[in-house]
């Protein structure tokens, strides 16, 4: 007996209406997800850093008069003329004494390094390390290539964050007549010259 066998066409699959839909979901999900970041990155991010860079000015009295009462305005009017040196440890215990003025800083350590300075920085139960150069650019002082690493940086822009600071600082110098002539960074010192207008 012979058998005769016959090919057996076999159908194309076709693709289940299930599989197209759960393709279509995941397409979709992918695509909120970049826009739920896009929306982070370039709308959340600078704002809530401009809110505790303006929150800063507010609680050191920068925000009240450009001439004084408040800890900002009393400080640059207090800056002698001429050239003053200022080294780490009297920044850190003047931060020391000030904390609550830092508010949302919880902790901030800084050190002076060759042409910058660095502050190891603890805020809304994060830490991270701000690194920044410091120069003087048409008689106002401006900070050079922030950056904040860790935690922190992720829910932080320090640009963003010290734009308002260093905007403040500016108008009250302009303000109060005095005038940042020379500012360098050592290791360990800040050196400043001030002179009055």
């Amino acid at each position: 007996m012979t058998r005769s066998y016959r090919p057996v066409q076999r159908q194309p699959k076709s693709r289940s209406r299930r599989g197209i839909a759960c393709l279509g979901w995941i397409t979709a999900l992918i695509w909120v997800f970049v826009a739920l970041v896009a929306v982070y990155l370039f709308v959340l991010r600078p704002s809530l850093s401009r809110m505790v860079g303006e929150q800063a000015v507010q609680r050191l009295g920068g925000d009240e008069t450009l001439d004084g009462g408040g800890l900002l305005p009393t400080l640059v009017a207090a800056l002698p003329a001429g050239e003053m040196r200022i080294n780490e440890q009297e920044i850190n215990a003047y931060l020391q004494t000030n904390a609550d003025l830092l508010a949302p800083i919880e902790q901030a350590t800084v050190r002076l390094v060759s042409g910058g300075l660095e502050v190891d920085l603890r805020a809304f139960g994060l830490n991270g390390t701000a690194r920044m150069g410091v120069a003087l650019q048409n008689g106002r002082i401006i900070a050079l290539n922030p950056r904040l690493d860790g935690p922190l940086g992720r829910l932080i822009s320090p640009g963003d964050l010290l734009a308002p600071v260093e905007q403040r600082l500016n108008e009250l110098l302009e303000a109060q007549g005095r005038r940042v002539t020379d500012l360098r960074i050592e290791p360990g010192e800040m050196i400043v010259t001030v002179t009055d207008t």
